[in-house]
């Protein structure tokens, strides 16, 4: 997959492609029905598909107290898109310089003069430009006259709801990660790097990975099953999220003990792969009662991982 930093790259070298645009954080099943439309209509057309997507998210730049915190970091949006198939990506700079451009302008410069396309896939409520004030039918209309054809998705809906980022993000922080799982069509999963913690768990018996995450979105406290990812292996888990209130309050972490594993992790990128919530952090009396729980964890866990599919367990790589 080609990745493009710039509308006006230089290299740029792609002609006539099917497009779509957006930020794509989660890459829920709403996005993966666009890239879907786009990459059959690519084959068909026997040219390239291609998203265009903005980075920073725009309201990082037009409304930093109303940004959202994302579910993917950057490289993993990358790494997902190529495993959908995507030819390229031109990631768009976004700052105030672009967001002043109307949006005529936009479609005129971007996607006519420079990338020519010959097709565009948007969701419903695309709404794009200054202010926002592009939609659909302008996109249409624009579209007639300049000899592109315009593709519209409409949302999807699981269970009556339909499918957003937000609404993701709120379930994975309410920790009701098999829902998020339903909405996104993966597990989500947190990147990050292992780092030294206060060994308490091996002074328990249950020696911990502690996780700097760098993914934005975290589950909400708890006790979950888990599938730890590094270095291409993958090995089942149960994570704490939370403050450890036994041994005093904060600072949040998280922590996973990993079944059956030989080795060391500090330092170590990886990623971890939430299937399941097993209950509420809690505060215990003593230590002795803490382990007792963390036993009745480690057995459930296991038994929630043991049903995982190999299929399903091939989609976390």
């Amino acid at each position: 997959m080609d990745i493009l930093r710039h509308i006006e790259d230089r290299t740029l070298a792609i002609s006539n492609p099917v497009l779509t645009l957006g930020n794509f954080d989660g890459i829920h099943l709403g996005h993966q029905a666009l890239l879907q439309s786009v990459m059959e209509d690519a084959k068909r057309f026997g040219v390239r598909s291609v998203v265009l997507t903005f980075e920073p998210h725009p309201l990082k730049i037009l409304a930093p107290e109303r940004a959202p915190r994302l579910i993917l970091t950057h490289k993993d949006k990358m790494r997902l898109l190529q495993s959908y198939g995507v030819n390229a990506v031109i990631i768009q700079p976004f700052n105030l310089e672009f967001a002043a451009v109307e949006a005529e302008e936009f479609v005129q410069h971007c996607l006519v003069t420079r990338l020519k396309i010959r097709k565009i896939w948007i969701g419903r409520d695309l709404r794009f430009g200054k202010g926002r004030r592009g939609r659909v039918e302008d996109l249409i209309r624009w579209g007639a006259r300049a000899g592109f054809d315009v593709g519209v998705v409409d949302p999807i809906r699981r269970g009556g709801v339909r499918v957003s980022s937000s609404r993701i993000r709120e379930l994975i922080e309410q920790g009701d990660v098999q829902t998020a799982r339903q909405f996104l069509g993966r597990y989500h999963f947190v990147s990050g790097r292992v780092m030294p913690g206060h060994q308490r768990g091996r002074e328990l018996g249950f020696p911990t990975a502690n996780i700097a995450p760098r993914t934005e979105v975290l589950p909400g406290d708890g006790i979950y099953a888990t599938i730890l990812e590094t270095e291409g292996r993958q090995w089942d888990s149960v994570t704490n999220v939370g403050l450890n209130p036994t041994f005093g309050d904060g600072p949040r972490t998280i922590e996973s003990f990993v079944f059956d594993f030989q080795g060391d992790l500090y330092g170590k990128p990886v990623r971890l792969f939430f299937i399941r919530r097993i209950r509420d952090e809690r505060k215990f009396a003593t230590p002795d009662l803490l382990v007792q729980q963390m036993k009745n964890d480690v057995s459930n866990a296991r038994k929630i991982l043991s049903e995982v599919s190999p299929g399903e367990r091939e989609k976390t790589c």
